[in-house]
């Protein structure tokens, strides 16, 4: 068992290898040092090498300074836990241009646009992955999440108040007049449509919003009612795996007591298996949330439960009213997501572009340089710069 002084050690010399620069010190912020989301894939990589560790990019996107990683790394080799409270700013950086930062790593307001990547059903980010690795370099990208760890129990949601909160979030990271771009994949498009209304109502409008797969709503037949959070429900729902146990606590527990209670039983075989039949009811899960097993208990019931509350709010929405912003639909050949009444959406231009691949694979790593590609000529063609590039 390493001590905690030889785990900082790897921890900051895998930052002097990724980075490039042995002068780090325990406060460091990975992005202000130059960190892109390429190099932070990359420390991820090698990071679970190095502990034989599962982290996924989502658990550590908080974890911004060698002493936050440091903490999540020890916290996980020796008690499971998850990553420590840094701040759970909905703001993720995940690509940075060449140029367009001051020397603290915030954003300038000079007139290259900047990208926000609005998140999925999932609530993360990690999705974007692939469009980061392509923007890197090209153009300022971030990604706007919703915390896992505020769902030990699942919780009403709206798309709406999503869109506030974030819009707070741009507010605290951004100075001044603003250019942006919105980009929203699958649920992601709506959650951006309500946050351009909001940047609207105020005279700030988007410089556009583009939808990448964006349904209309969320019509999927098997999936509860979005209000149905109930403790009763709650132990419906858990009543379905009785192999988790019985009893499940009865009287006057609340919804997290349930919860809290599975979290208890979930040894890795019932982890695993909890995690096949949850992604068998809400089959959107298994792909939205494809590492669920591999997170520790804490982390499981917590990301079930976000993906749980993102989902029945996005059931519970449709779009209403329009924007000043002009829209563009990039539509995947293999799905049917689009639906005509986006168009109506927007007193600005609106087009509807085909991207080749199914609503999942439009950005995984052989669609992304397409996508970037795309997403990138429609400022072009707009006369808002962007850094060229490597296709």
């Amino acid at each position: 068992m390493q001590t905690e002084d030889e785990v900082r050690h790897t921890i900051k010399e895998l930052w002097s290898q990724v980075l490039d620069n042995d002068q780090l010190a325990d406060d460091t912020d990975f992005y202000a040092a130059g960190g892109s989301s390429l190099q932070s894939l990359i420390l991820l990589t090698e990071l679970n090498d190095a502990f034989e560790t599962e982290f996924e990019i989502a658990e550590l996107v908080d974890c911004r300074t060698i002493e936050l990683q440091f903490t999540a790394v020890w916290n996980r080799l020796n008690r499971g836990d998850p990553a420590p409270d840094g701040g759970h700013t909905a703001l993720v950086p995940l690509a940075r241009a060449t140029t367009g930062r001051d020397t603290t790593g915030r954003a300038t307001t000079g007139r290259a646009v900047t990208y926000i990547a609005v998140h999925d059903v999932s609530g993360d980010v990690y999705g974007y992955a692939g469009l980061a690795r392509e923007l890197a370099g090209r153009a300022d990208l971030f990604g706007l999440k919703l915390p896992h760890e505020r769902f030990t129990a699942p919780r009403p949601l709206s798309l709406t108040a999503l869109a506030k909160e974030y819009v707070a979030a741009l507010d605290a990271e951004f100075d001044g007049p603003r250019r942006f771009v919105l980009v929203g994949w699958s649920l992601g498009g709506l959650v951006g449509f309500e946050i351009a209304k909001l940047l609207d109502e105020r005279g700030e409008p988007p410089q556009r919003l583009v939808l990448l797969d964006t349904p209309y709503g969320l019509d999927l037949p098997s999936a509860d009612r979005a209000d149905d959070f109930t403790p009763e429900h709650e132990r419906a729902l858990l009543d379905d795996f009785p192999w988790l146990g019985d009893p499940l606590p009865r009287d006057g527990a609340s919804a997290e007591d349930l919860w809290r209670a599975v979290r208890g039983r979930l040894d890795a075989p019932a982890k695993e298996r909890l995690a096949a039949e949850l992604q068998g009811r809400f089959p959107l899960m298994a792909r939205a949330v494809p590492h669920l097993a591999s997170l520790n208990e804490t982390e499981f019931i917590c990301y079930v439960n976000r993906f749980r509350s993102v989902f029945h709010a996005g059931r519970a929405h449709r779009p209403e009213g329009t924007i000043t912003a002009p829209v563009d639909f990039l539509a995947a050949t293999g799905s049917r997501t689009y639906d005509p009444r986006w168009s109506t959406h927007t007193s600005a231009a609106f087009r509807q572009l085909p991207l080749d691949g199914d609503h999942f694979s439009i950005l995984d790593r052989g669609h992304a340089p397409a996508t970037a590609r795309a997403v990138l000529a429609l400022d072009a063609t707009t006369g808002v710069p962007h850094r060229d590039g490597p296709a």
